[in-house]
């Protein structure tokens, strides 16, 4: 509803204004009826607030609350995650352009291994081929317990995969080998956990 809403903003502000506006905060600055403003500012309050609880908090607080869950209930999880959000300073990640480019960077050096890791885990040393019962089961016989409640293997891959992307994206002197710490830490963990799977 809201993309739509936007869309249908941002089209016609061409025929409105003679210029085609994609900020929808500079639309509102164009606007001379103060209801209108009000408005739109209460809706992007509503959507931004409906967005960014179900993307980061929610995720968050199930996030906490799986790491000990017979003492954080997701409700005590969601107030952790709060709290936590509020102490690291997200503000003064995006206090330049350069920082929050470093911090996009350094995620996808962390987070892209566990994606090449889940691909060639998939496809190529399961062949497509899942257990649904086994995926919700705790006990120590399913399928998907490995050693401990840990694949020891996926972890063996993923280590050294983002250690190498985040060496790439630290030793960077304006080569621009760091724009590309996606590839290498997806490749590099995908290649590495299909040698130690397969082994």
């Amino acid at each position: 509803f809201f993309s739509l809403i936007s869309v249908v903003t941002i089209s016609g502000t061409r025929a409105v204004f003679g210029e085609l506006i994609v900020d929808p905060i500079a639309v509102m600055g164009r606007l001379d009826n103060k209801a209108a403003v009000l408005l739109l500012g209460l809706t992007m309050l509503v959507a931004t607030v409906g967005v960014n609880i179900v993307a980061n908090f929610v995720s968050a607080a199930f996030d906490i609350s799986n790491i000990f869950p017979k003492y954080i209930s997701w409700r005590k999880g969601g107030m952790l995650a709060s709290i936590v959000s509020v102490l690291i300073l997200p503000w003064n990640l995006f206090s330049s352009p350069e920082v929050i480019h470093l911090t996009v960077d350094l995620l996808a050096a962390l987070i892209v291994p566990v994606y090449g890791i889940l691909i060639v885990d998939y496809y190529l040393v399961k062949r497509g081929k899942i257990s649904v019962a086994d995926l919700y089961s705790t006990s120590s016989t399913s399928l998907y317990w490995y050693r401990h409640g840990v694949n020891w293997q996926a972890v063996g891959a993923l280590l050294p995969a983002g250690a190498a992307s985040i060496l790439v994206m630290l030793l960077d002197n304006g080569t621009g080998w760091a724009n590309f710490t996606f590839f290498i830490g997806g490749i590099l963990a995908a290649a590495i956990y299909l040698c130690i799977a397969r082994r």
